[in-house]
């Protein structure tokens, strides 16, 4: 759209300022067209910009810190459940970390991105079942630290998944708006200048499809040698 609004900026400005054949009143209604149209290019210009950029520095960024996140919180389930069953080794309990932790820790680090921090809460409200040792309540507090770091990620991701369907909508009808813009425009310039239908035509982007060769060059389709 903003490709197709600059077109007809360009064409209008030319016109006006080109056109020798037409009148003055012809002139100033180019001028005139412009400036109107070019309301309808800031618009879609602005709407276009402000959502790249939170595509970009929004976006991008809100899910590089899930992605981070969750390499931090597996990294830290792992040492938890390595210090845990070090310090069980010699208790009644030498078994007690596969039994706060699942015995396969893959099922934790390897789980769903989003579920897994709720899986580590599962994880600390186990661990007043074991017994203590030195650094239970830091170890226990350090995944807590993690797990919630992690969940406001997902958190934080998702507000900015509503701002970006926000500034889609916004980006949406301003193309709309900036469709029936040209359409008028079309409309006023073939009531101007009704016997000149190709000259309205160069106003406008062209956006149809380009034709196959082959049919284009009836030689090439009769399989006539060229």
């Amino acid at each position: 759209m903003l490709r197709a609004l600059s077109h007809s900026l360009g064409a209008l400005e030319a016109a006006a300022e080109l056109d020798v054949d037409r009148s003055a009143e012809d002139h100033a209604f180019f001028a005139a067209e412009k400036a109107t149209l070019q309301t309808s290019f800031d618009e879609v210009f602005a709407s276009d910009l402000s959502l790249t950029r939170h595509l970009l520095l929004t976006t991008q960024r809100l899910q590089a810190r899930v992605l981070l996140g969750d390499a931090v919180l597996d990294r830290g389930v792992r040492a938890a459940k390595a210090r845990m069953k070090l310090e069980l080794k010699t208790s009644s309990m030498a078994e007690g970390a596969d039994h706060v932790f699942p015995a396969d820790i893959s099922d934790i680090v390897d789980a769903e991105r989003r579920v897994e921090p709720g899986l580590v809460l599962q994880v600390i409200g186990r661990f007043p079942q074991v017994p203590d040792f030195p650094g239970k309540t830091v170890l226990e507090g350090d995944l807590q630290g993690r797990a919630g770091r992690q969940s406001e990620n997902f958190t934080n991701r998702d507000a900015g998944e509503v701002d970006e369907h926000a500034l889609d909508g916004v980006l949406t009808q301003g193309i709309v708006r900036a469709s029936d813009a040209l359409y008028r425009l079309e409309k006023r310039l073939l009531e101007r200048f009704p016997r000149d239908k190709v000259y309205v035509r160069a106003f406008f982007l062209d956006v149809a499809p380009a034709r196959k060769k082959r049919a284009e060059d009836p030689a090439a389709a009769s399989g006539s040698p060229t």
